[in-house]
């Protein structure tokens, strides 16, 4: 296992650093593609979420690729200068499972973050930049992940960045009922945040770019406005979320300016990185401006660090199966080879007695070819077992005498 990570986040950076590191969709596949180009890299991932950037590698053995270097190199940064994070093979498997069920989140125990992790995946896999090694891991890391917030009830694991924004806008406005509420974007976290508004009663339009063949997912409540209408749902609501996957400003302090010169009580809250919403907007009179940084986890107490005992109990279990399985890896070449080889010496002591049992040279074939798969199954079978019965040096050393015993003389 030759695995890497280099990365920052909320605990190591601030928001303008994360901001620099911050990747679109378009511009994550394309520095994919650019890393592909490195030899001995076999598999890469990107991770680039509002809390954290990270480059995730997977290497030739015995290789020695910088992640950090590399992530630098992306962003034309030198890495000296920032405080990357920087894992390998053990403890970045641990940190990606931890993460995946939202241990290492700001808001503790979110939800979205499970999904972040699969759409990492997916991006690299479209790529082609995700190898056997990086797609079981991360695969892993979200199975884990789920059986986690199935059988564990982490305090705060209902929060999320959404729900977190809104006990900001109660914090401001005690009754929401009827409070006009503008949402600018319609991904995942602006729907989760107009959804959680409407559900705690506030009047919420939200802004769409635009319809795409009509399929554009719009929370059940809102109102829709076209996205170039925002500065006048600016002037209708008390509280705004802005949450766009754009590298620009939602509200540049010029244009909303003048909308918010009127006074009004405005609670602006900025859930995007980049940001969304200019920060000199939130020195106007009657602004409160909250961004990412501004959202906090739930508390500690007894209850919660039992809870988090049995979710690293979990965690623990499913990345040593990780392990296993890479340790393993490198056997399966050998083990297939010995499996083929004892079923091609059953096939070889069976043909005469198919020949006659069979009625005709086809169903002979087929019996043939049914007994080679069925003794070729049972034989690794028996190898995988092993694994659980010898250590690791005497499991290699059994397979590769079985493979010299199980050969022709001669080869």
């Amino acid at each position: 296992m030759n695995i890497a990570m280099a990365g920052i986040d909320h605990h190591r950076a601030s928001l303008q650093l994360r901001e620099r590191f911050a990747f679109t969709k378009a511009e994550a596949a394309e520095a994919l593609s650019r890393l592909a180009e490195q030899p001995a890299l076999e598999g890469a991932v990107l991770l680039s979420t509002c809390n954290r950037t990270e480059l995730w590698l997977s290497c030739a053995e015995g290789a020695a690729l910088d992640p950090a270097a590399l992530l630098g190199a992306l962003k034309g940064a030198d890495p000296a200068d920032i405080p990357f994070a920087v894992r390998r093979g053990r403890a970045a498997v641990d940190h990606l499972f931890a993460l995946a069920c939202g241990l290492r989140s700001r808001v503790f125990g979110e939800d979205q973050i499970i999904a972040q992790v699969k759409g990492a995946l997916a991006l690299a896999r479209s790529c082609g930049s995700a190898d056997g090694v990086l797609d079981r891991l991360f695969l892993s890391a979200v199975t884990a992940a789920k059986e986690v917030k199935t059988s564990v009830r982490l305090t705060a694991m209902d929060s999320s960045s959404a729900s977190r924004a809104a006990d900001l806008i109660c914090r401001h406005f005690p009754d929401l009922k009827g409070l006009p509420c503008l949402v600018i974007g319609n991904g995942e976290m602006g729907r989760l945040a107009a959804s959680t508004l409407v559900s705690l009663g506030c009047r919420v339009e939200m802004t769409v770019r635009q319809y795409r063949s009509g399929e554009v997912k719009i929370p059940a409540g809102c109102r829709v406005i076209r996205y170039d209408e925002r500065l006048q749902g600016l002037a209708r609501c008390r509280a705004l979320v802005s949450a766009t996957a754009s590298p620009h400003h939602t509200l540049r302090y010029e244009e909303a300016a003048p909308v918010l010169a009127d006074g009004a009580e405005r609670v602006l809250i900025d859930l995007a990185v980049p940001r969304d919403i200019s920060s000199r907007l939130g020195a106007l009179p009657g602004v409160t401006l909250y961004d990412i940084d501004d959202l906090e986890g739930g508390g500690e107490g007894e209850a919660r660090r039992q809870e988090v005992a049995r979710a690293e109990a979990i965690l623990q279990a499913a990345a040593d199966g990780f392990c296993d399985w890479c340790d393993f890896r490198p056997h399966l070449p050998a083990v297939r080879e010995v499996a083929a080889l004892v079923a091609d010496d059953a096939a070889a002591r069976l043909e005469r007695p198919i020949a006659k049992l069979a009625a005709g040279p086809e169903a002979a074939a087929e019996l043939e070819r049914r007994a080679r798969d069925a003794c070729e199954k049972a034989a690794a079978r028996l190898l995988y077992g092993l694994r659980e019965e010898l250590d690791r040096t005497l499991y290699r050393d059994c397979i590769e005498a079985l493979r010299r015993s199980a050969r022709p003389r001669g080869e």
